[in-house]
């Protein structure tokens, strides 16, 4: 199989490739089982309302069995990256789940515009006393990250709900800056990660996820391949698959 021929890695999103909110995909098990067989396997998703320990245990909860090891979401990779780059006392607009992913890597959230520096996550209760603190935090010079920029997520039956772009483009209009950092996908800082983790290069991996402007750029970004699922596009270049759905691609791996 030519185009799988130096992969040892599958790299899944989750959020509309195995899961639409809490309905697995059809096929999405078994395609995982015969994966295992021969390719080692992570999940990401950039979700930031959910630790890697939730994600885990609802794979788990599906039948998709897995290691809390391979599971990667955007808040452990922000909380992961704010550590790296020494980056604290933090006003914080995301879920509680995703607070305590920080405060567990030993960093500060300052609840109010005192804070030094501002990190934006999925944020259902966002109103506009937080825009109003990450104003006054940006304005004195704070740094601004951000944990993705997509616009919306499925939750199936042709159901979206706002992303976490919806909250990082209100910060955007009001204080006229842009992100000093994007942690999630397109950006490759989890995917590098994931490489880090299993010992693969870049050319060894290969994206499997639903949207081309986000999990299959991240691929492009990186120098690795990627499959678009659930999908009737056509392909853009050589490094890259489209198939209808996730059955479909275990039809095409098992056959090639």
């Amino acid at each position: 199989m030519k185009f799988l021929k130096e992969i040892k890695l599958f790299a899944f999103d989750l959020d509309g490739t195995l899961y639409f909110g809490e309905k697995i995909v059809p096929g999405a098990k078994e395609l995982i089982k015969y994966l295992r067989e021969k390719y080692k396997i992570a999940f990401f998703t950039n979700n930031s309302s959910q630790t890697s320990d939730r994600v885990h245990e609802k794979l788990n909860n599906m039948k998709i069995g897995c290691s809390r090891d391979e599971v990667y979401t955007s808040s452990t990779a922000t909380a992961l990256y704010l550590k790296e780059k020494k980056i604290d006392n933090i006003y914080v607009i995301g879920s509680n789940r995703f607070r305590d992913e920080i405060e567990n890597n030993g960093l500060r959230i300052i609840d109010n515009s005192s804070a030094e520096n501002l990190v934006v996550g999925l944020d259902l209760d966002f109103n506009y006393n937080k825009i109003k603190n990450a104003l006054s935090v940006i304005l004195r010079g704070g740094k601004f990250i951000a944990c993705n920029e997509d616009k919306f997520f499925p939750i199936g039956e042709n159901r979206y709900m706002p992303a976490c772009g919806a909250m990082v483009g209100a910060i955007v209009s009001s204080t006229n800056k842009r992100p000093d950092y994007v942690v999630g996908k397109p950006n490759t800082y989890i995917l590098s990660k994931i490489a880090q983790a299993f010992k693969v290069k870049n050319y060894e991996i290969v994206v499997v996820g639903d949207s081309y402007e986000s999990d299959i750029q991240m691929a492009i970004n990186f120098n690795s391949k990627g499959i678009l699922v659930n999908s009737n596009g056509i392909n853009k270049n050589n490094n890259m698959l489209v198939m209808e759905n996730v059955k479909k691609l275990l039809s095409y791996i098992k056959e090639n």
